[in-house]
């Protein structure tokens, strides 16, 4: 059984490095500010309760349990056990990270150590004694040796080991705060003596778990169980609570240190650096397992695809989750579980057994209105009824929810009684977290589509203005609540950050279209998207980003080098891409496009109905989607969307495989924006869309008329070369197939008039001078108009194929096409 920790006076005495000197001893600096408040590493939303834990916890099987810590000297523990440590901390630079040195140029030298251990009887090393052995040492060894130098009385078995046998990672949270307020007590807080030690610790743990390396070469010597991998993950646990430790260290107030000291808070991140660079052993076998684990629990396959990063799959895989939907029909993009069918579609009661009556707005209240511009709210009295408001200044909640959750109507604006209530007392809620002094006598109002989106088919024009005005509702609500049934089940205050964070995307919320708009418009008047999920506890404020705490009346940001040790960045970046913000998407930076951010936001939403794209994204851009929503027919919808938007990255010309719009002058554009790749949006220069086509200035090839009789087909030849009408000049070769397999080979018509266009260098990436993929758009040229009041003219043509060209010398046994070179500055329409 591992010793607990019992007496304050071994604290910076009995255990030192070996490097140390004997004689060093640890004091208190006397250049600190008294300390007034101890930081929390995570915030709540309501005072008054436990702290939130830093990481969810989990067990695992206690692998040392035969041959436990002897709770003796940490750095000699392996002697002592028959293990030689092979691997040592280099210490070379100060924000260095153990075993890699970044000012070292030669690659030989970095990232050299195999075997990282052996045995001192020469038995080999099997990876379940090797797990086991890390267990024992860096788990409770360095708990015992962190608790010694703080000063903390703690039984670590007490704390750690549970009833079956197994130990729990539940311990480690609040551990930071705890060994702080140890320091505090025995006067050894802020001290940079202590801190050394405590980080050559963590160092040293962080380099026995990187992960074994021949030459730079990462190498798999063992084949750990999913048990061990957890075990190894809770080792890297271990190391992020000790920076989160030493960070309070550096935040304390009056903590100061010079450069030669080195002690800031980047040199906690660097020196344990938990970049996707690093993994810890067996991090690579534990992903695989994982998500091995997660598809077996009925995971969605787009899920898995989000959360690819290693740490994200092992964290998911700690998580209990319902079988709410079924998710064997997803695609690895796109969940199609939360699609529903408005023929098919059933309104849902609280519970399976309820059958309480349906309770309506009436549709000429909200045609009232809607007619005057207003937006209408509904009041649910103590009877269960509804009194509609629509003033301007009525303050009011706007609820976003997953129709696939059954608080949908298709038929009539209409619930169930059981329902109201339960959103009646979700709204109130809600209510008082925003003004809890609030001695206000107004009702609660709330705005919900169901409610407050007319569905009577008398009432079309109405509807049409409703969704016209949803920037403007979601824009003037006080709050938006989201209603997520799988969230709804959670309690909050217990989970992590982090937890909450992956939760929210795995919700069936994210994966619906609509509520990216309610999202990125939610509260946005104030200068901040905020958003409060309904947990099983009440609302849950979620901010991506900037997160406050407050703290003895003292009110601090979460500092961005906690996010990193507690791995939120990337789900924050997750976020980020789900749920941009409106500043985000409608002021661009330079050289990107509003396409580029929309296909990130919407790549991974489906919708019901393929005609609510272009009127979602229009609002979320600002435009005004009168002209969208009045188009009859998906196709037309799209069309009118991109004239909307009038600019366009002309990299999408060159997108072989995109299903493209039908309708002239529009066959030119993706039906769908996710159809194209992100790079087809990225630094492009734009052309210009109107009622006429695309317009782009570009260089290009216009052929000879009657290409077809001088080459004898109707094809464009496999390969041809292309010569100049004036001179003869030889360009180069066209080809109609891809240049590494003629196994395929594009059937491209010869028109009478036809001719080509050479795709640009990407503003952020030159392209190479003949790439795999096809850098010609071969198009049929219909007409050339000459542009009135200036001396050039405008081709107009259509797409008909694409192939490759490659300039240099030709080959005479193949057929030559003869045209006219178009300089950069020809201009072409693109119907």
């Amino acid at each position: 059984m591992t010793r607990g920790v019992s007496q304050a006076g071994r604290v910076g005495n009995d255990a030192k490095h070996p490097d140390e000197q004997d004689n060093a001893e640890i004091t208190s600096s006397s250049a600190l500010l008294p300390i007034k408040f101890v930081s929390l590493t995570v915030p709540q939303t309501f005072q008054n309760i436990p702290p939130r834990p830093e990481f969810t916890p989990f067990e695992v099987r206690h692998l040392c349990k035969s041959k436990p810590f002897d709770g003796e000297d940490f750095w000699t523990y392996p002697e002592r056990c028959g293990w030689i440590v092979h691997a040592k901390d280099m210490h070379c630079h100060v924000l260095c990270p153990p075993g890699t040195c970044f000012h070292d140029t030669n690659p030989d030298k970095i990232h050299m150590r195999s075997p990282m251990f052996s045995r001192s009887d020469g038995r080999p090393v099997l990876a379940s004694d090797r797990a086991a052995f890390l267990q024992a040492w860096l788990f409770f060894g360095v708990l015992t040796e962190v608790s010694n130098l703080c000063g903390l009385q703690i039984d670590i078995a007490a704390e750690f080991i549970v009833d079956n046998g197994s130990f729990s990672t539940a311990g480690l949270n609040g551990l930071p705060r705890r060994w702080f307020e140890a320091a505090i007590r025995t006067g050894r807080a802020g001290d940079k003596m202590l801190m050394e030690r405590i980080l050559a610790v963590a160092r040293h743990s962080y380099l026995m778990l990187s992960e074994e390396t021949v030459a730079g070469k990462k190498i798999s010597m063992f084949e750990y169980t999913y048990e061990e991998c957890r075990v190894l993950s809770s080792l890297q646990i271990v190391i992020r609570v000790i920076g989160l430790h030493l960070l309070l260290h550096i935040y304390m107030p009056g903590f100061s240190s010079t450069e030669e000291e080195g002690w800031s808070k980047n040199r906690v991140t660097k020196n344990l650096d938990f970049s996707p660079s690093f993994e810890t052993e067996g991090f690579d076998q534990l992903s695989d397992l994982a998500q091995d684990s997660l598809e077996h629990q009925g995971w969605c396959k787009s899920e898995l695809d989000l959360l690819a990063a290693p740490f994200h799959l092992a964290f998911a895989s700690l998580l209990s989750r319902p079988r709410i939907r079924d998710h064997s029909n997803c695609g690895d993009i796109i969940c199609s579980a939360y699609q529903t069918d408005e023929a098919t579609y059933e309104t849902r009661h609280v519970e399976g057994e309820c059958s309480c009556d349906f309770v309506g707005v009436e549709t000429g209240v909200l045609v009232a209105a809607l007619s005057e511009d207003k937006i209408p709210k509904v009041v649910i009295t103590e009877d269960l009824d509804f009194q509609v408001v629509s003033g301007h200044d009525y303050p009011y909640i706007a609820l976003s929810h997953v129709w696939a959750d059954g608080l949908g109507n298709p038929v009539s604006n209409a619930l169930p009684r059981c329902q109201l209530q339960r959103l009646r007392d979700y709204a109130n809620h809600l209510s008082r977290v925003l003004n809890p002094t609030s001695s206000l006598s107004l009702p609660v109002a709330f705005w919900m589509d169901t409610l407050c989106i007319p569905v009577d088919p008398t009432a079309k024009a109405y509807r049409k203005r409703a969704i016209q005005l949803l920037g403007k509702t979601f824009h003037e609500a006080i709050a938006v609540l989201i209603l997520d049934r799988e969230l709804e089940i959670v309690n909050s205050t217990t989970a992590s950050f982090l937890e909450l964070g992956m939760r929210i995307i795995c919700s069936g919320w994210v994966k619906r279209l609509w509520t990216l708009q309610e999202a990125t418009l939610a509260s946005e008047a104030r200068g901040a998207v905020e958003l409060y999920f309904q947990m099983q506890d009440g609302p849950f404020m979620y901010q991506k980003y900037d997160r406050d705490r407050t703290v003895n009346g003292r009110t601090t940001e979460v500092e961005s080098e906690e996010r990193e040790l507690l791995e939120e960045y990337g789900v924050m970046l997750i976020l980020g891409e789900q749920i941009p913000s409106v500043r985000a998407m409608r002021t661009m930076r330079k050289g990107w496009s509003p396409f580029e951010v929309i296909r990130s936001a919407i790549e991974r939403r489906s919708t019901s109905k393929f005609e609510d794209v272009p009127v979602c994204i229009a609002s979320l851009l600002g435009k005004d989607s009168n002209a969208i929503v009045s188009a009859s027919g998906a196709e037309q919808r799209m069309a009118q969307f991109y004239r909307l938007m009038r600019e366009v990255p002309t990299g999408i010309l060159w997108e072989e495989n995109v299903e493209r719009l039908s309708i002239s002058p529009f066959r030119w554009a993706p039906k769908l924006i996710t159809g194209c790749p992100i790079s087809a949006y990225a630094a492009w220069e734009d052309g210009t869309c109107d009622e006429a086509g695309l317009h782009i200035q570009i260089r290009g090839f216009v052929f000879e008329k009657n290409q077809g009789e001088k080459v004898h087909g109707i094809v464009v030849p496999p390969i041809s070369n292309i010569a100049s009408v004036e001179n003869g000049h030889i360009h180069g070769q066209l080809y109609s197939y891809w240049p590494q397999s003629r196994e395929y080979e594009r059937q491209i018509p010869l028109p009478q008039t036809w001719g080509m266009l050479f795709r640009p260098a990407n503003k952020r990436k030159q392209a190479a001078p003949f790439e795999p993929e096809p850098n010609v758009v071969a198009v049929e040229i219909q007409d050339t108009v000459e542009l009135s009041g200036e001396d050039k003219s405008e081709i107009i043509c259509r797409i008909i194929g694409y192939m490759g060209f490659a300039a240099g010398p030709h080959d005479a046994t193949y057929p030559v096409l003869s045209g006219f070179a178009k300089t950069a500055d020809q201009r072409w329409c693109i119907t």
